[in-house]
């Protein structure tokens, strides 16, 4: 016991991304017949190789929310690869969604909700990097928080009842809901959540670059956070909540770095993690691990944060304040409510001073 009381001193590294173990492996993964799963980001990196791996995998069905068919189409050609066309096409549908406007992924979530006959797996994946641009969703929420937290918030809310009548009406024995998040949520301290809907961006004395990366920390601890609360909610169910970091994959995503520094400085992000990062597979792993691994289950892994490859770490101090999450998680139950039954748009005006630094809660 005593042993297990000394922080490891690799830990850092591990949450970082920078040191990997293996604790588990995809050859591990037990068949997912008849299983069905909802993915948002399904289309393309990270979500479209964990869609891979489902269908490699016997999944009965994925269910693919996304902004971009075109993207959708490209990856359904390259799952075509593995298994047959006509496979993948009765196993893998499109669904259209915008995930920064509340309205959306309400009709979305409530047409699956009717639809759908059982949900075993909902991976929130889907997220916006951090884009230089400050912008607001259509409900009048900073747009990277809208998409990466608030979006999948109502989403899972919604599709909560299917999720939870599952093992009751399916002979499995639980059902799981996995969060992507990232190391860098350590960026962020806290949320300030009357900053949210500010309609300037708070000024930053370390550059644009950084307040950009800020906002996407933000969503990044939030994520943590709701799935803390959520697991807490739902402790007596035989639903499975937990969070996770893919790694250091050099996708799409990293793109956004030639936005702040332009294509010469910019690239050298993505070569960087090409050579010392994980791989499409092995961010995908952990999230498979979570999904469908016995182990999940056995080991009563509830809210828990895990890190490239199936490793349970620690997160930051912030991620794991309950009373953070709990304020969160009222904030945003609010707003989605009030946001709905207005019917329109959500009104702003300024709830920050514009001179208040970005980084001040880090």
């Amino acid at each position: 016991m005593f042993l297990y009381s000394i922080p490891n001193p690799l830990s850092p590294l591990y949450q970082s991304g920078f040191l990997q173990s293996v604790e588990w492996t995809l050859s591990e993964c037990p068949p997912l017949w008849s299983k069905i799963a909802v993915i948002t980001g399904g289309q393309s990196g990270i979500g479209a190789e964990i869609v891979k791996q489902l269908l490699l995998h016997d999944i009965g069905h994925v269910v693919v929310l996304a902004r971009s068919r075109e993207k959708f189409e490209i990856a359904r050609e390259e799952w075509g690869k593995i298994t047959c066309h006509e496979e993948v096409a009765e196993r893998v549908e499109f669904v259209e969604c915008d995930l920064t406007d509340l309205r959306v992924v309400d009709r979305v979530g409530k047409e699956l909700l009717r639809r759908l006959g059982r949900l075993d797996m909902l991976f929130l994946n889907a997220g916006i990097p951090n884009i230089p641009n400050y912008e607001l969703s259509p409900q009048g929420v900073e747009t990277i928080f809208a998409a990466n937290h608030l979006g999948h918030f109502h989403l899972v809310n919604t599709l909560l009842p299917l999720i939870l009548s599952t093992p009751k009406t399916h002979s499995v024995s639980s059902t799981r809901i996995i969060v992507s998040s990232s190391s860098l949520h350590h960026l962020c301290g806290s949320i300030d959540v009357q900053s949210l809907t500010s309609p300037t961006p708070p000024s930053s004395k370390l550059g644009t670059a950084y307040a950009s990366l800020y906002r996407y920390a933000r969503s990044k601890l939030a994520n943590i956070l709701f799935a803390k609360a959520l697991s807490r909610r739902l402790e007596n169910e035989k639903v499975f909540v937990n969070a996770y970091f893919p790694g250091n994959i050099p996708t799409s995503s990293m793109d956004t770095w030639k936005e702040h520094f332009g294509n010469a400085f910019g690239s050298v992000f993505s070569e960087f993690f090409r050579w010392i990062g994980q791989t499409l597979e092995d961010g995908a792993t952990t999230g498979v691990f979570l999904a469908a691994a016995k182990e999940v289950e056995t080991g009563g892994c509830r809210g828990e944060y895990w890190v490239p490859i199936a490793r349970k770490e620690s997160c930051s101090t912030a991620a794991g304040d309950e009373r953070l999450a709990e304020r969160l998680w009222v904030w945003s139950e609010g707003f989605v409510k009030g946001a709905l039954q207005s019917g329109r748009e959500v009104a702003v005006g300024a709830s920050v001073d514009a001179d208040v630094d970005v980084d001040a809660d880090t």
